[in-house]
């Protein structure tokens, strides 16, 4: 037998997750597919006087990606027992509510830049932004209304009132973060609160696919807190890869909160007084970002952070473990492993 060293074995690991990630990515694609499409023609076929309006519709439904929203609610209606074709119509409708909060959560933070691409707001100014993240919030409830006939009526009023509380929480999330715009005093414990309310639309998703799917209200809440801790954990991954971005830095610490792990390292205040003399500039540099990154990775209380994602993320994959099919089962642990690697 051929000796394996530490470092290949660690090698072989990464490789393998890499390749279960890729898999849960073309899973969720399909199981999304379908819903988007939908989505895109609902949408793009309202009746439009405004060029700048139609232009904007299709600037944001070409690289209209989202699959882990609807890619989630579709597993958890399976996970609850039910036919995944029949949640296709509530998939749409989320993805548009989904749709307007992203653009209007934009406006919000001043966005200019959203995975490598010139947001809405970027593209075509606060008043269309403002407007068509309005048309995906109207067009979503019109459809949802539309769907009334379809589900029974306890089904139905459960959805309603799942959309209500969760983006309502959502809002609330938003209001707390601009409260502490640009405060460099934001507290760990306050910004993991404002996390977890900004998970609320994660849970939502998987709470109306569990519904949809007639699960026992004990699966309901299994998969809604899986829903929940799944869009905590991708929050905070979107945080770390924030504090590498020069770009994403300067927007945060004018329009928006510090990425959690900053927050972390400013419990120790030499740590903090290192990064603020990098923070405060009148602008980021590469060679800034990289410096605080080196700050941060050999900070503890970062160290402690990472600790407190890994915990979260075994409690999560603990819990689901209970769910029947336990190759859905596969596919959410590989996608809670996703949302925490390399981190």
């Amino acid at each position: 037998m051929r000796y394996v060293s530490p470092k290949e074995s660690e090698k072989t690991r990464a490789n393998n997750e890499t390749k279960m990630i890729e898999q849960v990515q073309r899973f969720l694609e399909e199981r999304s597919r379908e819903a988007l499409q939908i989505a895109k023609k609902k949408i793009l076929k309202g009746k439009m006087e405004s060029e700048e309006i139609k232009d904007a519709f299709r600037y944001y439904t070409k690289d209209w990606k989202d699959v882990i929203h609807p890619g989630l609610l579709s597993i958890a209606c399976e996970a609850a027992g039910g036919d995944v074709d029949k949640s296709v119509p509530i998939q749409v409708v989320m993805l548009l509510l989904t749709a307007g909060a992203d653009i209007h959560d934009d406006i919000i933070d001043e966005s200019k830049t959203k995975y490598g691409k010139p947001t809405v707001l970027a593209s075509f100014g606060k008043n269309i932004a403002l407007l068509v993240g309005d048309a995906f919030l109207m067009k979503a409830l019109v459809l949802l209304h539309q769907l009334e006939n379809q589900f029974p009526t306890a089904k139905m009023n459960a959805i309603w009132t799942t959309v209500d509380s969760r983006f309502f929480e959502l809002g609330n999330a938003e209001a707390l973060e601009a409260l502490w715009k640009g405060n460099m005093d934001l507290s760990v414990e306050e910004y993991w609160r404002i996390l977890t309310m900004k998970a609320a639309t994660f849970e939502a998703h998987a709470r109306i696919g569990a519904i949809i799917g007639g699960g026992k209200q004990k699966i309901v809440d299994l998969l809604a807190n899986y829903g929940r801790t799944l869009g905590i954990l991708l929050s905070i991954r979107e945080d770390f890869i924030d504090v590498f971005e020069p770009t994403e830095l300067q927007n945060r610490m004018k329009n928006e909160c510090l990425p959690l792990p900053i927050l972390y390292a400013f419990k120790n205040p030499q740590t903090k007084k290192a990064i603020l003399n990098y923070l405060s500039k009148k602008e980021i540099s590469e060679k800034d970002a990289a410096t605080i990154v080196d700050i941060l990775f050999e900070e503890e209380n970062v160290e402690v952070l990472r600790n407190q994602v890994k915990q979260l993320a075994e409690e999560a994959c603990t819990n689901i473990s209970h769910v029947p099919n336990k190759n859905l089962v596969y596919q959410m642990e590989t996608l809670i492993r996703g949302a925490i690697e390399d981190l």
